[in-house]
């Protein structure tokens, strides 16, 4: 490990580091962790020219704060909460570059749930069972087992190229966080449990997301979904990420990146893997409906979203006009996006200076 990268000031309600996630030690009871929104840690470690399996944060909500200790190239990625830079509104989907002593927020959420703060040369905490994802009820991974706290110092791993700095997503690729949201899910495989009209149910209702989601799975509120005979008890078989469990209380809950590894409640569908990162993404009170699909249309959208990857073109952040009113003059001011977002800078939250005075202005941008 190299020197400390940044400084956890706040962590949030949850701040933990995670990779791509911990395989092939399900059968002793170890789950695969990793990030929840898998697009979304993805296309952050892409933008850097990063090694898929590097680690980086996952920020749940806001509250959060960082400390830069030296200098380094940047992404963030996921929901928007509202990333600001030295008072700056931060660059999000793009990459850019920090320097020592600066600091980066994340109030609240404007839109999802969960951001992701990569870093070029990704997080380099000690890997455990060929992992550096924290799974928080085995105290394993990540820094010491635990979700981050105040005055906890990352480093970062080493970079062998020069990361892009202005390398952002293009536009077709950046995710849209909703608060109403359709998942696709592939029936089974215990359907054969629940009667024809707890399927119409889940099929057909609307449901809401509760305040008692976490990692280790989205939990909904709605319409009961009807067992048959055998009720809402199995003999404990294997569960995978986004399986849709139906227990006692009939309403779904449907398994994320920290779920157990076995389950006794009967798994009504799975939800489609290129769909998860919209419920990784849900917030409470949020809605989510369920679509039927084949094992084959859920397999076809995962070939697609892995085509859209594998064919990527990054897009150029150019430096962007606006027009700056000091005193009632108009100056026209190009401002680089290394630090700060056109997409997000508002009007009076900029620093500007002329001839050494600094001013507070607002930003209008210009049109193309």
């Amino acid at each position: 490990m190299s020197g400390p990268f940044l400084k956890i000031i706040s962590p949030g309600p949850l701040c933990t580091v995670q990779d791509e996630g911990r395989f092939g030690y399900q059968q002793f009871g170890i789950s695969t962790s990793g990030a929840v929104d898998r697009q979304a840690f993805a296309l952050g470690n892409l933008l850097l020219g990063n090694q898929p399996s590097a680690a980086a944060l996952e920020i749940t909500v806001g509250g959060f704060e960082v400390e830069f200790l030296s200098d380094g190239v940047v992404a963030i990625t996921g929901a928007d909460l509202t990333p600001d830079l030295d008072g700056l509104p931060a660059s999000r989907w793009e990459t850019f570059p920090v320097s020592g002593g600066q600091r980066l927020t994340m109030a609240s959420p404007r839109s999802g749930l969960r951001a992701y703060l990569c870093v070029a040369g990704g997080t380099d905490v000690p890997a455990q069972l060929g992992s550096r994802a924290t799974y928080l009820a085995a105290r394993l991974g990540g820094l010491q087992g635990t979700a981050l706290s105040a005055g906890d110092e990352i480093p970062a791993g080493p970079v062998q190229d020069t990361p892009p700095v202005g390398r952002r997503l293009p536009p077709d690729l950046i995710p849209e966080y909703r608060r109403e949201i359709t998942v696709r899910v592939v029936p089974g495989p215990q359907e054969s449990h629940f009667t024809p009209a707890g399927m119409e149910n889940f099929f057909g209702a609307e449901y809401i997301v509760t305040d008692r989601s976490d990692r280790q799975g989205v939990r909904l509120d709605g319409p009961e979904i009807e067992a048959g005979p055998e009720g809402y008890d199995i003999v404990s078989d294997a569960v995978v990420t986004g399986a849709v469990q139906i227990p006692g209380d009939r309403k779904p809950i449907v398994l994320l990146a920290d779920r157990q590894t076995t389950g006794g409640y009967p798994k009504i569908g799975v939800v489609a893997t290129v769909d998860l990162p919209m419920l990784a993404q849900a917030v409470p009170g949020g809605t989510v409906r369920f679509q039927r699909v084949t094992v084959q249309e859920a397999q076809a959208g995962a070939r697609q979203w892995a085509a859209s990857l594998a064919s990527i073109s990054f897009v150029d952040a150019s430096p962007t006009g606006y027009r700056v009113a000091v005193g009632g003059v108009e100056y026209l001011v190009e401002v680089p996006r290394a630090g700060g977002s056109p997409q997000t800078a508002g009007a009076a939250r900029a620093k500007v200076s002329v001839d050494g005075v600094p001013y507070a202005v607002e930003i209008e941008e210009l049109s193309p």
